[in-house]
């Protein structure tokens, strides 16, 4: 036979998966229906080992399970009486005689719902008549009970039923639903009057439900057999266990021992001659069962490959399309799926390969763009912090409110939950102690006061009984309280316990009402985090060996020299251990030693190192100082309940998170919380002081200057004139004038010539001319505005005649404005002193001091460092109403004017050289002239800086946001300078020939103004909308 395709098989197994569910369902004719499509397509049994017979026998077995009762005591229906009473006759078949042969059933019953069915287990065939399986008692005696009513004796009937029934659960359901039929028809309703039915009648309706089913069965057996006989060609096992099942199926039913065994022969004759086909055939059977199990396998490896084909193009279609969705790390994962399935397959290796090498590249590729985005983001915010800042408002939460707010409440939650580890419904209970009540009541007992308080406030309220009776108050003590307005709970619960001597505690998630006593004596641990008030504000101060000044004493003490008082035994400036006045009270050594020692003084003891202290300013942390803040609260919050004094109270610090514990009672906890807010409260203020120097300058000038001078011609060129006669020529490039001849020769000629000076004797001109000089126009320089002479317009001529006349006119004028401002700002608390400094320091070498050594003498330079800028030192302290703040400031300016140097002891030599190269074909032809000048200067030159600095010191009151005028200096300069001719400088228009002036003004006006601004961090708040508790 060919074997059936795998489609078939497949349609087949899904049809008998749908039967055995229907089955299940209890839907028989589905089951059936399903059962019988699947032998249509399939009939043999599948790999798994399902056939469809075997379902089709179940769907029976079933069938029968749900018929085998017997019909209720009120149906009737017609029967004739069987022949119970006739002896046994030989099993020889006589269709007459056959009560199970299949006939029409004169009455139809429902069909119940059939119990799910259990595993089918084959049994072995029978070699021979299967013998009759041992009964229990109770199935016994329901035999027993079912013959006696064959036998017309109900009495004992009724008895056999009876005690079959004590061994109800020694029956299957079927036979139990018997028993209790056979029983309420023999005995009636309990309680009922009416009589029980006939004998005859009962007699009769069992015997047709026996006929009933002897009937059904012998139809099973009918289609069974002729089942297994087609089963038996292609599966003789599973027909033969088909016939086996049968057979257990009558072996179970409740049948007459007679009609049971009449219907065993006949299965027992099919499952004779099934043995007998298999036993005759088994060397074909074995080869087909052989050639079946090879051909099975076969297709079994077949369908194996054909899964794992189509599993893997399944895998293969997720794996792509979770790679074009660039979902890496999932499509590594089908890959993985992919070799789990298929590991020999390249197919599935190559896959796992891919994604991992795309999931790396791709992480490479993240990796630097994450590095791109870093570095622009990081140059962005470097584009952020230029942004200009409103120092108008120095107090900037940058955060919208909604974030402040989520902040805040973020924080809030945490610093409530950090405290006592209350449950989170006393932390509720504490929040309600603020919630509002009205109090009315006249002569209440307490009970409903109270009551009333803890339905308001939605609170958990309890009276401790042992705190009441100990203050001898009940629960009906009168309590009178009238309040015009609403006030908290905390504040009603105090005025109304308080006059009872009671109070209250919150504990074991109640509102616990107790004595005074009591609550005292239970004491709570909390921890406060404390440390915005042990650590106290530091003042900075300048430190006078800040800055260069200070590295500059370092490098001297670090090679020995210079060391402070106090520190170790290292040596300071040797130059210190000679006596300068030759008295033993200003060295360490006697003046008398020529040789000084770089060793250790003998006279002097060494002293360990010492810790020098710096002042906060260099970045010193301040202490905590718990001890203050203890003290206080031993003083201040209920002083006689501590342990100095004998009171069960403890408080303790702990350095390490700056915090202290506390372990007092739960008002006294309420208490020290109230004096920590006060005093954070006061600490958060903050004063933003911006003090403002402006320096104003007007320098101004104006000259209009003319330079005039002329030369009267002193006629020397007349004929036979030797007076005046140039002797030797003049050299041009030297601008050397020609010697002429100035000798009174000639007696009789009167000669009128120019002299250049007064004096004795007389000097006569250059070039013997009458001269006329005028020096005004240098004279009449600006004094003040800081004259440039350039700056305007300059014009220059000369007109040769008779009379050689020379102009020089130069007319300028500047005018120059500045306005500097210099603004140091700075942000401290309230009460702090704060520096700010913006200078800039500069070495200067003021003098020397001889250093001798072993034979031999040098000279070590003393330097100072000295300051250029602006440094401002300030304390705010703010008033009580925070409207107003008293600043003491001492601001301090300084700048370096001019830096002059000294020489003593030593000299300078100044050296001079020109050359001169050119073709000499003329005399003095000269192209090309250089000249140097070289001066040389040995000594000791020491440096002497000038320092021009204002400083002013004072303490004022200036309002919030308000302005104040430090102090200031105004400085005028102004003056005005004419030179001239007397009598000509008075003549119009011709004066300007003869006079020059010039004026200048210099106005400087220095103003220090400071702008104080309180920062109050509630006050903050508000302003982005926030409202504060």
């Amino acid at each position: 036979a060919v074997a059936p395709s795998l489609a078939a098989r497949q349609q087949a197994t899904e049809l008998l998966f749908r039967a055995r569910q229907a089955l299940a369902g209890g839907d028989l004719a589905l089951a059936e229906r399903l059962a019988r499509q699947a032998e249509t397509v399939h009939p043999a049994a599948l790999p798994n080992g399902d056939a469809p017979a075997r379902v089709l026998q179940e769907v029976r077995q079933a069938r029968l399970r749900t018929a085998g009762g017997v019909m209720p005591a009120s149906a009737q229906a017609p029967a004739g009486r069987g022949p119970y009473g006739q002896p046994a006759a030989a099993a020889v078949y006589n269709p007459a005689a056959d009560q199970t042969r299949n006939v029409l059933a004169a009455n139809q019953q429902p069909v119940p719902p059939p119990p799910q069915p259990g595993p089918r287990r084959p049994t072995p065939a029978p070699s021979g008549p299967a013998p009759a399986q041992p009964t229990s008692p109770g199935m016994a005696l329901f035999q027993q009970g079912e013959a006696a009513l064959r036998a017309h004796d109900t009495a004992r009937a009724i008895e056999f039923f009876r005690q079959a029934a004590e061994r109800m659960n020694e029956l299957d359901p079927i036979t139990a639903q018997r028993l209790q039929d056979r029983l309420q028809m023999l005995t009636g309703p309990a309680g009922s009057g009416a009589s029980p039915q006939p004998l005859s009648s009962m007699l009769d309706d069992v015997a047709a439900s026996q006929q009933a089913l002897a009937r059904q069965l012998a139809a099973e057996i009918g289609h069974q057999s002729l089942n297994a006989k087609k089963l038996r060609e292609v599966d003789p096992q599973g027909a033969l266990e088909l016939l086996q099942e049968t057979r257990k199926t009558i072996e179970q039913a409740g049948l007459d021992p007679d009609l049971r065994q009449q219907l065993l022969r006949r299965v027992d004759s099919h499952i004779v001659e099934t043995q007998r086909y298999i036993e005759q055939h088994q060397p074909r059977l074995a080869l087909e069962r052989r050639n079946r199990e090879v051909r099975e396998r076969v297709e079994r490896e077949r369908q194996v490959k054909v899964e794992v084909q189509q599993k893997l193009a399944e895998l293969v279609d997720e794996y792509n399309q979770l790679m074009d969705e660039h979902r890496f790390a999932e499509a590594e994962v089908v890959a993985k799926q992919a070799r789990e399935v298929a590991p020999n397959n390249p197919l599935a290796e190559q896959l796992v390969r891919n994604a991992k090498f795309v999931r790396r590249y791709y992480n490479n590729l993240a990796v630097q763009d994450a590095k791109e985005s870093g570095f622009v983001v990081q140059l962005h915010n470097v584009d952020i912090a230029s942004e200009g800042f409103d120092d108008y408002d120095p107090y900037q939460h940058n955060m919208s409110a909604q974030e402040w707010a989520d902040l805040s409440r973020r924080r809030a939650e945490w610093l409530r939950l950090s405290g006592r580890q209350l449950t989170e419904q006393e932390l509720e209970i504490q929040e309600k102690l603020r919630t509002p009540v009205m109090l009315q009541f006249e002569n209440a007992p307490l009970s409903r006061v109270l009551e009333h308080l803890a339905t308001v406030a939605a609170v958990n309220l309890f009276l401790d009984p042992r705190g009441l009776g100990e203050e001898g108050v009940t629960t009906d003590t009168p309590v009178t309280i009238n309040l015009n307005q609403e006030i908290s709970l905390k504040s009603a619960l105090n005025l109304i316990l308080e006059p009872l001597h009671l109070s209250y505690v919150i504990k074991d998630e109640v509102l616990k009402i107790t004595s005074e006593q009591m609550r005292e004596g239970q004491l709570y641990r909390r921890v406060y985090n404390v440390a915005d008030l042990v650590v106290p504000i530091p003042n900075f101060q300048p430190d006078p060996e800040s800055g260069l000044k200070g590295e500059y004493h370092d490098a001297l003490r670090s090679i020995g020299f210079g060391a402070r008082p106090g520190l170790t035994g290292i040596p300071g400036t040797l130059g210190v251990l000679a006596s300068r006045d030759g008295s033993m009270g200003t060295a360490a050594i006697n003046p008398a030693v020529l040789a000084q020692m770089s060793g250790n003084v003998p006279q002097l003891s060494p002293v360990s190192l010492a810790t020098e202290e710096r002042p906060a300013g260099l970045g010193g942390a301040a202490l905590a100082d718990f001890q203050s803040l203890i003290n206080l609260i031993q003083t201040t919050v209920q002083p006689d309940t501590w342990d100095t004094v004998g009171g069960p109270g403890s408080i303790a610090p702990f350095p390490t998170n700056l915090s202290i514990v506390v372990s007092q009672t739960q008002e006294v906890h309420e208490e020290i919380v109230d004096l920590l807010e006060q005093l954070r409260r006061l600490q958060d203020l903050q004063v933003t002081i911006e003090v403002r120097f402006i320096t104003l300058n007007d320098n101004f000038f104006e000259r209009i200057g003319v330079d005039f001078d002329f030369d009267i011609d002193d006629n020397i060129d007349r004929p036979f004139m030797v007076f005046g006669r140039p002797v030797e020529d003049g050299d041009p490039a030297t601008r050397t004038e020609p010697l002429r001849n100035t000798l009174d020769t000639d007696h009789d000629q009167s000669v009128t010539v120019g002299l250049a000076l007064p004096g004795e004797p007389p000097i006569f001109t250059a070039d013997l001319d009458i001269p006329f000089r005028q020096n005004s126009f240098s004279l009449a320089a600006p004094q003040f505005g800081g004259f440039d002479a350039t700056a305007g317009a300059q014009l220059g001529f000369a007109i040769l005649s008779d009379i050689e006349a020379f102009f020089f006119i130069n007319a300028a004028q500047g005018d120059r404005r500045s306005n500097v401002l210099q603004a140091p700002k700075v942000t401290l608390f309230n009460g702090q002193l704060a520096t700010v400094f913006d200078t800039s320091t500069s070495p200067f070498v003021i003098s020397v001091v001889p250093v001798v050594g072993d034979f031999a003498a040098a000279q070590q330079p003393v330097i100072i460092m000295v300051n250029e800028g602006t440094s401002l030192t300030v304390q705010a302290v703010v008033s009580n109403d925070r409207r107003f703040v008293r600043l003491t400031l001492v601001p301090y300016f300084s700048r370096i004017e001019e830096v002059n140097t000294f020489q003593f002891e030593g000299s300078e030599t100044t050296s001079e050289s020109s050359d001169e190269e050119g073709v000499q074909d003329e005399p003095n032809d000269n192209t090309r002239r250089s000249s140097a000048r070289t001066i040389t200067r040995s000594g000791t030159s020491v440096q002497l800086p000038t320092v021009s600095s204002i400083s002013v010191q004072t303490t004022v009151s200036v309002p919030d946001g308000g302005t104040v005028l430090l102090g200031g200096i105004k400085r005028l300069s102004e003056g005005r300078n004419e030179f001239g001719v007397p009598m000509l400088n008075k003549i119009p228009y011709i004066n300007r020939l003869f006079k020059n002036v010039g004026i200048g003004r210099e106005t400087q006006s220095l103003m220090m103004m400071v702008t104080p601004r309180i920062i109050i961090q509630e006050e903050e708040e508000e302003k982005l909308g926030i409202e504060v508790e």
